[in-house]
């Protein structure tokens, strides 16, 4: 995309090129003036005065291309050297070196020098010394042909230098004029340059390649609480924490030696003393590699900024430590719990079995049988939580085998059946050909299982259905379960699967629970590198489903091609 130059830029372009058009114009009109003499003196011209004549006025031609948009360059240049050749020209016609027109040859090099370019110089004076050269060798060679000038006065040598002075008086207040110019954009630059650096508040410094300071911003005063000349030749050494100085010296080193902007965070001593957190920005003042060059740095204040860092540092740990903690307490809760619940739990099976005669009342066999279960249930909801809190610290290890889906599936089936039957809940489930054989960790899907039926049967009604399918599907072993429960809001989605969330309603108020089969089942997946989905619709049920993409270990001829099946509960 061509980039068009701002107001600023094309008024200094249009400056230049008006500059060349007058330069142009006033050779062309000096050309003229010297043709209409030589026809006062000389008389009609012949084929070779005439093509001169015509050349004197062309740099018009030159002039007028300067109001196109060709390169002003590559226009001068072909001014330069076409002005050079003209002077060869006119002089050979004119007498050679004896020609009154030979020292406009001075003004080849003199006009090279409005260019600005070095190069543009040195080429014009090499065109101006090569025509001097030609015409040189024709009048020695006796090739010139004859002048009707033969024997110029000193009047028409006059007339010929008094040009040159006019011509070189243009070119030096053109020079002038374009220095004016340098120097007043210099002036402005540095005028803003000075206005930014006074007032901006960060400091702004330059260092040599030592790290010594050569100039600081006013910004001293607000940030260090010295004033910037006494900054003025001190090295980091004086200026930084101890602590802190290495980090520096690096950057600068990085920034002067080897020509890359560098950053360093360090502590900056203060005029009373103290220390102040800075952030320092620096870069090489010019672009060279190899070789130590001055720096210039730009230091902020991250005092605030160092300060919420440590707080968030504080807050971290004191977090973690709140952690290991909590890790602590149910580690040592959940070992004081379980020793008496095995007890009571065991001491109750042997009384609901009646393993030493019969007990006599059956009140006491049905109350066995409750206390039994209750057990049961207080030991698994502080199993659930002491898995959560395991792998909510990462202190949960898998463990994974190949072991065979349908006989875990038929395992958490059977942990259910007691509580199906009483709620009149049927529960059926089957792994498909290409997953009856897995890799994972056996009790983190016995417990996917194992949660997710007992949710299934908990929250659908008596008559209702609850069914598992296992397949092998394209993205790995994927795990159904469906259910014809009450099902589930779309507002309450969200909550189901964090921990300790249950959906709040008048169907599900009495359900026990802590929140945790979903959040865990959920958890157990991911550590499996897999995920779990769930779909649910209100009076028509809920699927959720578990996919443990690295399980399968099956080939894929032996898995089905056609999707899941649809089941009972759900669309």
């Amino acid at each position: 995309m061509k980039i068009r130059p701002g107001k600023r830029e094309g008024s200094i372009l249009w400056a230049a090129r008006r500059s060349f058009l007058v330069m142009q114009a006033t050779r062309a009109a000096i050309g003229l003036a010297l043709s209409l003499a030589f026809l006062a003196l000389a008389g009609p011209p012949d084929l070779t005065e005439s093509v001169a004549m015509g050349l004197l006025v062309s740099p018009l031609l030159f002039g007028m291309l300067a109001l196109c948009a060709l390169p002003l360059a590559s226009l001068e240049w072909a001014s330069l050297a076409g002005f050079a050749v003209l002077i060869g020209y006119l002089s050979a016609i004119t007498g050679g070196l004896a020609s009154p027109l030979i020292v406009w040859l001075a003004l080849v090099p003199a006009e090279a020098a409005l260019a600005g370019e070095r190069s543009t110089l040195m080429r014009a004076g090499a065109a101006a010394g090569a025509v001097l050269v030609v015409v040189a060798i024709f009048q020695l060679s006796g090739a010139l042909p004859l002048s009707r000038l033969a024997h110029p006065g000193p009047w028409l040598t006059a007339a010929s230098m008094l040009a040159v002075i006019v011509q070189t008086a243009f070119i030096a207040r053109a020079i002038q004029k374009r220095q004016s110019a340098a120097d007043a954009a210099a002036s402005r630059g540095a005028a803003m340059y000075r206005f930014l650096a006074d007032n901006a508040m960060d400091l702004i410094t330059r260092h040599g390649p030592d790290g010594r300071i050569t100039f600081a911003s006013p910004a001293a005063r607000s940030l260090l609480d010295r004033a910037p000349e006494s900054l003025l030749g001190a090295a980091p050494v004086t200026l930084v924490h101890p602590d802190d100085l290495r980090v520096m010296q690096s950057a600068f080193v990085e920034a002067s030696y080897f020509g890359r902007p560098a950053a360093a965070e360090v502590r900056m001593r203060r005029a009373d003393g103290s220390y102040v957190w800075v952030e320092i920005r620096c870069r090489p003042a010019q672009a060279e590699r190899g070789q130590g060059t001055d720096i210039v740095a730009v230091t902020r204040d991250i005092t605030e900024r160092k300060a919420h860092e440590e707080a968030l540092v504080d807050a971290r740990d004191l977090a973690e430590e709140a952690s290991r903690a909590k890790s602590r307490f149910l580690a040592n809760m959940s070992h004081e719990l379980r020793t008496p619940l095995n007890a009571i739990i065991g001491f109750s099976e042997v009384m609901s079995h009646q393993m030493f005669g019969p007990i006599g009342n059956a009140k006491y066999h049905e109350y066995s049988g409750l206390i039994h279960e209750s057990g049961t249930h207080l030991l698994e909801l502080i199993n659930g939580i002491l898995d959560m809190s395991k792998i909510e610290a990462g202190k949960f290890e898998l463990a994974e085998e190949m072991f065979p889906l349908d006989e875990v599936l038929q395992s958490a089936m059977q942990f259910v059946k007691v509580a199906a039957d009483r709620a009149g809940v049927a529960v059926a489930g089957k792994a498909e050909a290409g997953a009856r054989t897995i890799f994972a960790d056996k009790r983190a899907v016995k417990q996917i299982l194992i949660n997710l039926l007992s949710n299934g049967v908990k929250f659908t009604p008596r008559g209702g259905y609850v069914d598992v399918l296992a397949r092998r599907g394209a993205d790995g072993i994927e795990i159904a379960v469906a259910d014809t429960g009450l099902g589930i809001a779309a507002a309450d989605l969200a909550k189901l699967g964090k921990p300790f969330e249950q959906v709040e309603g008048e169907h599900v108020r009495t359900k026990e629970g802590t929140g945790l089969g979903l959040a865990l089942v959920k958890a157990l997946a991911r550590m499996h590198g897999g995920e779990a989905h769930i779909a649910s619709e209100l009076g028509v049920g809920t699927i959720v489903r578990v996919l443990l993409p690295h399980a399968a270990v099956e080939t894929m001829r032996e898995a089905q091609a056609q999707d899941i099946i649809p089941l009972r509960g759900a669309a």
